[in-house]
C-alpha cells in the first residue's frame, strides 16, 4: 500500500484563511503523507470526502479539562466530536499539579484528543499561601510561586494561566509569576480581572502584563458583559490593535453564544453572601435594618445582566421542575413574590441540590464583531461532559459547529477559510504546538471532514447534550477517531509538552 489511509475528492482548507481547493490527501503513520491527485494510489482505507470540507483538527485553546482529569472524567467525546483534535486544558488560574504527574495520568488512561495543559496561578499560590494569615503573598512566596512556575514549565507546560478569582491578586503579583513564562518563550492566558463594569481596566492591565515582561498575551473569552458596558467594545478592540501595532503581542478567543452558564446561583451579590454570614443565616437579609439595602442589591445586580427576564435557573444536580429553565421574571410572575423573595428560595433550594444560572447578558452583535475580528480565534471554554448527567453550557458540544453553521454559512460574518484558521493554524502557532494545525505533507494527520452545507450545533441551553450534525469524521494522529459519526472506544489523543 502507498498509504495507510486516502481521503479522496473533498475540498482542502489548509489552515491558510484562503479559500479551499480540491484534492486527495493520503496519510501514512501518523502523518499528513501527500497532497494532489491521488487516484493511481493505494491505501488501507479510503474515505470519500465527495462534496464535504477537509480541515485540520480543531484546536481549542480554551478549556477545562484539567479539573476533569482530576475526576476521572477522561474519556467522553463532546469535545471530539465537535472536530476538537487538540485541547489546551488550565484555563482561568487553575490547572492540575504537579503538572509531571498530571500529564503522566493523562498518557496512562488515554485522551480522545491531544492534551497540552498551562500552569494555573491559582493552583500554585493556593499551595504557596496554604496556612498563611495574609491575603497577600510574601516576597518569598512570591519566590515560590515563581519557582513553581519553572517547574511546571520544566515538566511540560506550555505557559502560564490567571483568573483572578480571589480580590487581592496585585498587578504585582502577576507580573512576578509571570517573568518565569516570559522568559521560557511561552505564553500567558487571562480570564481577565473584569469583563464588565472595570472591563477598559482590565483589559489595560493585561497589556501592562505584556509590556512589562515581552510575553504573548492571550485574552480568555473576550465579551463585553451587561447592557451598560456594550458600548465599550471599540475601546477594547482599539486597545488590542493598538497595542499590537506598538510591538506587543495580544490576542483574544471567544465562544459564540451570548450567554454564560454559571456553577452557582448567581442571583445576590457578594454583599448579601458576606451580610447573610455576619448575621448567622440569609434569612436575616429581610431584617428590617438592612432589608431595604438587600433589595438594592439584587435589583442593581439583574439590572446589570438587563433585567429578571435575563437570568435564567438550571439544576446541575437532581431536576428541580419548579425552576428548571425559568428566569427571576418567570418565578417572580409564578410565585407572586418580587426579586428577593426569588433570590432567597433558590438559594435554599441551591443548598439542598445545585442550582446553576444561565445569563443572558451579552450582545449579539458585539459578540459577531468579536468573532470575526482577525486578532480572535474561536475557544470554546468548556469541560469534558458525562453525557446527560447534569445541565450544562451547549459551548460544550456545539461551539465549533455552530461558528460554522450560523456565523460563516448563515451570517457570513467570516469566510470558511478564515474561521477555519481561527480554529487551526492561529491556536497552533501562537502555542508552539509544533507540527499541528496546518494540513500539509509532515504534519500531524489531525483532520475534520465536515459538511460545509449542513453542520450546525443541536445543543441548546435546555437541553446542551445532544451532538452536532454534519461533522462525520475526526481522525487524530492518523486514526479514525470519529467514523461516520461514531466515536471509536480507543484513545488516540497524545499528550503535548513543551
Amino acid at each position: 500500500m502507498d498509504f495507510d489511509l486516502i481521503i479522496s475528492g473533498g475540498t482542502i482548507y489548509d489552515g491558510s484563511g484562503s479559500e479551499g481547493f480540491c484534492a486527495d490527501i493520503g496519510i501514512a503513520g501518523d502523518r499528513f503523507s501527500a497532497i494532489g491527485d491521488l487516484s493511481d494510489a493505494t491505501a488501507a482505507r479510503t474515505i470519500d470526502a465527495t462534496g464535504m470540507a477537509v480541515a485540520p483538527g480543531f484546536i481549542d485553546p480554551h478549556t477545562h479539562c484539567h479539573s476533569d482529569v482530576a475526576k476521572d472524567i477522561l474519556h467522553s467525546d463532546n469535545l471530539l466530536r465537535q472536530g476538537i483534535t487538540t485541547v489546551i486544558a488550565g484555563n482561568c488560574g487553575g490547572s492540575g499539579w504537579p503538572v509531571g504527574e498530571h500529564l503522566a495520568k493523562v498518557e496512562t488512561l488515554g485522551f480522545k484528543s491531544n492534551y497540552a495543559m498551562l500552569v494555573g496561578h491559582h493552583t500554585i499560590r493556593s499551595i504557596a499561601m496554604e496556612g498563611s494569615e495574609s491575603p497577600w503573598p510574601s516576597h518569598e512566596q512570591t519566590v515560590a510561586m515563581q519557582e513553581m512556575v519553572c517547574r511546571g514549565l520544566d515538566e511540560g507546560a506550555i505557559g502560564v494561566t490567571a483568573g483572578y478569582a480571589q480580590r487581592h491578586e496585585t498587578f504585582e503579583e502577576i507580573v512576578a509569576i509571570t517573568r518565569p513564562a516570559a522568559e521560557a518563550g511561552t505564553i500567558y492566558a487571562s480570564h481577565i480581572r473584569s469583563e464588565g463594569n472595570g472591563l477598559l481596566q482590565a483589559v489595560g492591565e493585561a497589556i501592562e502584563v505584556a509590556h512589562e515582561t515581552g510575553i504573548a498575551i492571550q485574552i480568555s473569552h473576550l465579551k463585553t458583559n451587561g447592557p451598560s458596558n456594550w458600548n465599550k467594545l471599540e475601546i477594547v478592540l482599539a486597545m488590542i490593535e493598538d497595542a499590537v501595532d506598538h510591538g506587543l503581542n495580544v490576542a483574544a478567543d471567544r465562544y459564540p453564544y451570548i450567554g454564560w452558564h454559571g456553577g452557582s446561583t448567581n442571583v445576590m451579590t457578594r454583599w448579601c453572601y458576606e451580610e447573610a454570614q455576619k448575621r448567622g443565616g440569609r434569612e436575616h437579609l429581610k431584617d428590617t435594618d438592612i432589608i431595604e439595602q438587600f433589595r438594592r442589591e439584587v435589583a442593581g445586580l439583574l439590572a446589570g445582566y438587563g433585567g429578571p427576564d435575563k437570568l435564567m435557573f438550571t439544576s446541575l444536580s437532581e431536576p428541580d421542575p419548579e425552576v428548571d429553565g425559568k428566569t427571576v421574571a418567570d418565578l417572580m410572575a409564578q410565585w407572586q413574590v418580587e426579586a428577593i423573595d426569588v433570590a432567597l428560595e433558590i438559594e435554599r433550594r441551591n443548598a439542598e441540590h445545585r442550582i446553576g444560572a444561565v445569563g443572558f447578558t451579552m450582545s449579539e452583535e458585539n459578540l459577531k464583531r468579536i468573532l470575526a475580528h482577525p486578532l480572535v480565534m474561536v475557544g470554546t471554554d468548556a469541560h469534558l461532559e458525562v453525557f446527560g448527567v447534569r445541565a450544562t453550557h451547549p459551548r460544550n458540544y456545539g461551539t465549533y459547529p455552530r461558528v460554522l453553521g450560523k456565523y460563516v454559512r448563515e451570517e457570513r460574518i467570516m469566510s470558511l477559510g478564515e474561521a477555519v484558521k481561527k480554529m487551526t493554524t492561529m491556536p497552533a502557532e501562537r502555542y508552539a504546538l509544533r507540527d499541528r494545525g496546518w494540513l500539509r505533507p509532515g504534519y500531524f494527520a489531525d483532520a475534520v471532514i465536515f459538511d460545509p452545507a449542513t453542520v450546525a450545533d443541536t445543543a441548546t441551553f435546555a437541553n446542551a447534550h445532544q451532538y452536532p450534525v454534519g461533522i462525520p469524521y475526526v481522525l487524530v494522529n492518523g486514526q479514525v477517531a470519529v467514523d461516520n459519526e461514531v466515536t471509536a472506544a480507543e484513545h488516540y489523543g497524545q499528550v503535548l509538552r513543551r
